[in-house]
């Protein structure tokens, strides 16, 4: 049993019930959210709105699929199994009238496309949300593997259609190609980020491919990690993609630890992980005199607040917005950030008890904008207790609150169990 397993056994009744009720619906968001013909993801849960939502997201997509194999150990959902290879044979276009849109000569997916018809909505070809549906899709096949096979079949199946030798850019500096056009790679972006993911992808892939192979092992293997390009926040070395300028969002520090097996099991990466919750921890205390509990520099729309989607960062955080799901998916190497969110919940955001009998519409309005618990607010307007009610809640940025929570609850063991590993090179 892992530390963070038995912090979770020790808690207080209190703060387990808490976790107990935020980690579920960490999953009903998710499952509210999909189509139930398709099995396609929205990209986002409107809190004020219908839902589904029409515009189904890829990398959500891969999001619902990791949640399908939460809500299966958890035992909150009987039909996670059956619910996996909807959405699969969706992906693959097997379900009738539905066909997600691709690049018909590498197989990387649109972005975004209609939830029933797989229609691409205007959107470009991405290999990150390719990447972390795929993903998404390899962890349901593991974590099914020995009561349906079937779905481990339809993931490699989804990995092996793809043409990954697309992502390189740049082999020698790390730098990967975000765009796929007319079947070639486009719009390339250095490393370290969250594309981390797209080459442990590639590599697992197409293993004989040179390039990917000299991508990774050259930028990304793990004796590379203390190499890549590094910020400080007073005296901690927090990994970004250009050395010494700017910091990044701190859900880029957390998808490739849940997502990438060498990543989650790396010492080395381990300490940089903790390094960026103490960078984005300290940040908020010394810009405001804030609790302790606020914190999270995340990425999310601001509808609600000041309108608009940002990915927040350490000196870059217009309105400053905390991100509940930031907390939570540092949990694995900051346990005590569960009480921060009792905190905040218990304090701020009491969204399961919430009343208001001199404003009912505000009573409505504030508990459907956290229908499913805690994720982005406003400490500003917490402070001068101004009412906020944030419309919506975009899936692969709510991942982190899912991710966080089945590792404190179920130790690190539940992701690097069902990641597969890469083979050493020869």
């Amino acid at each position: 049993m892992s530390h963070v397993t038995d912090f979770y056994e020790k808690l207080p009744d209190n703060v387990k019930a808490f976790f107990d009720r935020q980690y579920q619906d960490s999953y009903r968001l998710l499952d509210d959210s999909r189509h139930p013909q398709t099995g396609l993801y929205a990209d986002a849960y409107m809190t004020l709105g219908n839902n589904p939502d029409r515009r189904c997201s890829i990398a959500a997509t891969g999001v619902g699929l990791i949640g399908l194999a939460v809500a299966d150990i958890e035992g909150w959902d009987d039909d996670a199994k059956k619910k996996a290879i909807v959405t699969l044979q969706a992906l693959k276009g097997e379900v009738d009238g539905c066909s997600p849109a691709r690049d018909k000569d590498t197989g990387f997916f649109a972005h975004f496309v209609d939830m029933e018809t797989g229609e691409n909505l205007k959107s470009e070809i991405s290999t990150i949300d390719t990447s972390l549906v795929v993903a998404g899709a390899l962890f349901a096949g593991r974590h099914f593997k020995e009561t349906e096979p079937q779905i481990a079949e339809m993931a490699n199946d989804l990995l092996r259609g793809i043409d990954w030798s697309v992502v390189v850019a740049d082999k020698e500096k790390g730098v990967i190609n975000m765009v796929v056009k007319d079947g070639q790679g486009t719009l390339p972006l250095p490393a370290y980020n969250e594309y981390v993911l797209v080459a442990y992808l590639a590599l697992l892939g197409q293993p004989e491919n040179e390039d990917i192979q000299d991508l990774w092992y050259k930028n990304f293997a793990e004796d590379k990690i203390d190499e890549l390009p590094k910020v400080h926040y007073r005296d901690i070395p927090v990994l970004t993609d250009r050395a010494g300028e700017n910091f990044l969002s701190s859900f880029v520090h957390q998808f490739p630890f849940f997502l990438v097996p060498e990543y989650a099991e790396s010492p080395i990466y381990r300490d940089f992980f903790a390094n960026a919750c103490m960078a984005d921890r300290s940040k908020w205390k010394e810009l405001y005199d804030v609790p302790s509990y606020v914190w999270g520099y995340g990425a999310g729309p601001n509808d609600g607040f000041h309108g608009g989607y940002h990915a927040d960062k350490i000196n870059n955080s217009p309105g400053d917005i905390a991100s509940a799901y930031i907390v939570a998916g540092f949990l694995p190497v900051y346990p005590a950030g569960i009480y921060d969110l009792y905190a905040l919940y218990r304090l701020h955001i009491p969204y399961d008890v919430y009343t208001n009998p001199n404003d009912q519409e505000d009573e409505k309005k504030f508990r459907a904008s956290y229908q499913y618990g805690l994720h982005r607010y406003s400490w500003w307007h917490l402070e001068q207790q101004e009412r906020c009610y944030p419309t919506k809640v975009t899936l692969i940025d709510w991942s982190s609150m899912l991710y966080g929570m089945a590792a404190f609850k179920r130790g690190m063991s539940f992701f690097t169990e069902r990641l597969i590993k890469l083979e050493k090179s020869v």
